[in-house]
């Protein structure tokens, strides 16, 4: 459902941001994207979904060349990016029937998949609010809605859980599992590794612009020397990081 193959991209004017990374991930995964800060996680999703091009390498997203057709890859996706700049002076209810438009749904079904969601996500009592005036939790909560209301085949997730409450966290690692169970592909990038090693069926490690590991969860958890995805990223990236926190040196 999604294979990369050989993709490179430098930012001006000589940031190489991907080294020719390859992946190839099924219908029915989650994958788990990873990496420190400035590793390429957020332009690889963003190549994927038809934001951002890249000059070498060929990316397939549910049999859609990205680079040939962004926009039909963005009719078969949905996409909760790290950071969205919603509609603040639409109230929610506003908000979500313009993507009803958007995505071509009749309002039979809108309304029935809008009431669900705000169910679903705790959100059925703001829904005459603007954006702009609801917290931030309730915010991404409006987002993720709107990036599922159109069941697609793909869905994108970078950094998802920003600003949800413990409750709406169980919740979304729930529809994560059943979504996948009915053959959706889902890309995962999140700094929350216990997420991560739930909810995943497959691992991706990015460092640098590289792929650094990628195997499936089951597969890693069955290594002699795994003990949690946190300690393996850890113990990848201690000679990255040589400097640590030390109390004394500071305090005393």
């Amino acid at each position: 459902m999604i294979d990369v193959n050989n993709v490179r991209k430098t930012y001006p004017p000589d940031k190489i941001a991907l080294k020719g990374i390859s992946f190839e991930i099924k219908s029915g995964d989650v994958c788990g994207y990873i990496g420190a800060n400035g590793a390429g996680k957020s332009t690889t999703v963003k190549i994927l979904t038809g934001v951002l091009d890249f000059e070498k390498g060929t990316a397939i997203v549910g049999g859609i060349d990205v680079k040939k057709n962004p926009i039909e890859v963005k009719r078969i996706m949905g996409y909760v990016p790290e950071s969205a700049n919603l509609f603040n002076s639409l109230t929610v209810n506003e908000f979500l029937d313009f993507i009803g438009t958007v995505r071509d749904l009749d309002k039979e079904t809108l309304k029935k998949r809008k009431d669900y969601f705000a169910e679903l996500f705790d959100f059925k009592n703001q829904t005459e609010n603007s954006i702009g005036s609801i917290s931030k939790g309730n915010r991404q909560k409006v987002l993720i809605t709107s990036a599922l209301m159109h069941n697609p085949q793909v869905i994108f997730l970078d950094e998802p859980l920003n600003g949800l409450d413990a409750n709406s966290i169980f919740t979304f690692q729930d529809m994560i599992k059943k979504l996948s169970e009915k053959g959706k592909t889902i890309f995962y990038c999140s700094h929350l590794l216990d997420t991560i090693e739930k909810i995943s069926t497959r691992i991706i490690i990015i460092e640098n612009g590289e792929i650094k590991l990628d195997k499936t969860t089951e597969d890693l958890k069955n290594s002699d020397d795994f003990v949690s995805l946190e300690n393996l990223f850890r113990s990848m990236n201690k000679e990255e990081v040589p400097f640590k926190f030390c109390y004394e040196d500071i305090f005393n």
